[in-house]
């Protein structure tokens, strides 16, 4: 029997980026190249240096589903990447302060201990961003023509910053046995369980 696509709904463009500024809950995915610590990283085409290649997908509001894509280099040889290191340690930091409630201003051992993190920790880590657009850079082939315009991570938003709010990690992979932990953060004012719920077993980086 023939559809009637007379009736069905029109396809949603994503074509428009998503507008300069904008916060939004977002996941970030860690694209694996067989590079660095346990294969995370990609090499440059030069091979000159390592980077985290990140896809980062929109959670909430309206433009939920949506992805855009970003590079960490996090190893270098030449003085502009390792600069570029420098950079992005402290990008990865920010995003830790958004994902983990940290306070910056917080000395408190506990608070400290937030900061210590793998790289493979920030695989599904889940924060508060500010979604820049990158404008397209003029291409080498002697068209005069420039690469499209994208969506790239402008920066985290971080507790001291009246954009964020506490979010809620996802649920570490455990093989699927029945013991596993969820790795939650910010369940509820103070630290407490919600009524209701099973009670958390902390990261290692709360404890």
């Amino acid at each position: 029997m023939p559809f009637d696509y007379s009736q069905a709904a029109e396809p949603r463009d994503f074509s428009e980026l998503i507008p300069h500024n904008t916060i939004a809950t977002a996941q970030m995915r860690i694209r694996p190249g067989n590079a660095g610590p346990d294969g995370l990283y990609k090499r440059t085409q030069k091979g000159d240096g390592e980077y985290l290649d990140c896809e980062f997908v929109v959670l909430d509001g309206p433009f939920a589903k949506r992805k855009f894509w970003d590079n960490f280099v996090l190893v270098g040889t030449t003085d502009g990447q390792k600069e570029m290191v420098l950079t992005n340690r402290g990008r990865l930091k920010k995003i830790l302060e958004s994902a983990r409630g940290i306070k910056k201003d917080d000395t408190s051992a506990e608070n400290l201990a937030k900061y210590q993190a793998e790289d493979k920790d920030f695989d599904n880590i889940i924060f508060i961003t500010r979604v820049g657009v990158r404008k397209g850079a003029p291409k080498n082939d002697g068209s005069g023509t420039s690469w499209s315009d994208k969506n790239y991570l402008l920066a985290a938003v971080t507790p001291d910053q009246k954009d964020w709010h506490p979010v809620e990690q996802p649920v570490p992979f455990n093989g699927g046995g029945a013991g596993a932990t969820v790795a939650r953060e910010n369940t509820a004012p103070g630290g407490s369980t919600p009524a209701g719920t099973t009670p958390i077993t902390p990261p290692k980086w709360a404890s």
